[in-house]
């Protein structure tokens, strides 16, 4: 079954690599992505892990490949076991994602070409690069493994720039078998086109078919079996209860109509009782809440000193300002303060005095307070 699977599935997923869909869906995926915040994405949308082998013998070094670069595969010191294997075998059964295996040899294990190929061949790349493969090559062609990868062309072309890579089939066995004694199981063997600090994959595979990690159909057969069975169910449900429903959006639609009719009426009538109570309530606020005038005076008649006079008062809603003559116009600030009526009066400006009169001219400003205010002070 899994055979039959993937000789549909493959085709289809070689070109759908290589297509715009996937360009596209991967953008659109990530904008969606974007939105979830980062714990919960990993959470709930997990990816795949590519985990990456280099070296041979004692210098094997295990790196964690992601969108950022390769780092270091941390070591779990607690395992008694210290070899590379090891490490790999038990983060990979610790995982919570799937983990993608591959081992990168140097480039100088291989022979990199690049080839001209028919755009038409491109979906059966392998069998006409294996009919050909001695015209690219100076060795055997029973004696290598190849694997290739398209690279980018102008749209319409008649033929496509191909990456044609070879390594020994000897090497390549090497490791295949050294992976299986270890109990590694690899994905790939790519190609290290980075450095040692920070490797990079090339993007072939030439690990033996058979030996490649099986795509898991398991999960995605019984999603597919479960997505059908919802299916048929809501399939069914929508279908017997479809007329129902438009009646019952029908009444609703008229009740509706029949209460926004209601609330734009009552809606009106609200903005007119709120209108006229702003419209009563303002003379009545403007009362309650401005000083009154005559109280003012009458403060300013009895706080006012006999040796002391004045030429102007200004009252401007909550602010009061005083001009005038007086012997001594720095002592009225503390007589005035005594008052209930404003708050603590100062003067403004500079106190000159008049030649004429002897005196000193003075202004004095102060904030009123509120009626309430006043009359709690009182």
């Amino acid at each position: 079954m899994t055979t039959i699977v993937e000789k549909i599935i493959n085709p289809i997923n070689d070109w759908y690599q290589s297509s715009g869909v996937r360009a596209f869906w991967d953008w659109w995926r990530d904008a969606l992505l974007a939105w979830v915040p980062e714990t919960k994405r990993q959470q709930i949308f997990p990816k795949q892990e590519k985990l990456l082998i280099t070296g041979t013998g004692e210098d094997v070094q295990l790196w964690l490949n992601s969108d950022q670069g390769a780092s270091t595969l941390a070591s779990d010191e607690t395992m008694v076991d210290k070899q590379w294997w090891h490490q790999l075998n038990h983060h990979v059964a610790q995982t919570d994602v799937d983990s993608h295996v591959s081992y990168l040899l140097s480039e100088q294990d291989v022979l990199i070409r690049e080839v001209a190929m028919p755009t038409a061949a491109l979906s059966n790349i392998d069998a006409v690069l294996k009919y050909e493969l001695d015209k690219y090559i100076p060795f055997n062609p029973q004696d290598v493994v190849f694997a290739s990868r398209p690279l980018a062309s102008e749209e319409g072309a008649e033929k496509t720039p191909v990456q044609l890579v070879v390594a020994q089939k000897v090497l390549i066995e090497s490791i295949e078998k050294d992976a299986s004694t270890k109990g590694v199981q690899l994905s790939a063997i790519d190609v290290n086109v980075g450095d040692e600090g920070a490797p990079d994959v090339l993007g072939v595979n030439l690990l033996s078919t058979e030996l490649r990690k099986k795509k898991d159909w398991s999960k995605i057969k019984l999603n597919v079996a479960l997505l059908s069975v919802v299916s048929i169910m809501v399939w069914f449900v929508m279908f017997n209860s479809l007329e129902n429903k438009k009646e019952k959006i029908e009444r609703i639609e008229a009740q509706t109509d029949e209460w926004r009719n209601d609330a734009r009426r009552a809606k009106l009538l609200e903005t007119e009782l709120n209108d006229s109570i702003q419209a009563a309530n303002f003379l009545g606020n403007k009362k309650a809440h401005a000083s009154s005038t005559l109280g003012v005076l009458n403060e300013l008649t009895r706080k006012i000193p006999q040796n002391s006079y004045l030429t102007r008062i200004i009252l401007d809603e909550d602010k009061l300002e005083i001009v005038g003559q007086s012997d001594n116009a720095n002592a009225l600030v503390p007589i005035l303060n005594e008052s209930a009526l404003w708050f603590e009066p100062e003067i403004v400006g500079q106190v000159m005095p008049d030649a004429r009169t002897g005196k000193e001219k003075f202004t004095i400003k102060a904030a009123l307070k509120a009626p309430e205010e006043a009359a709690d002070e009182a």
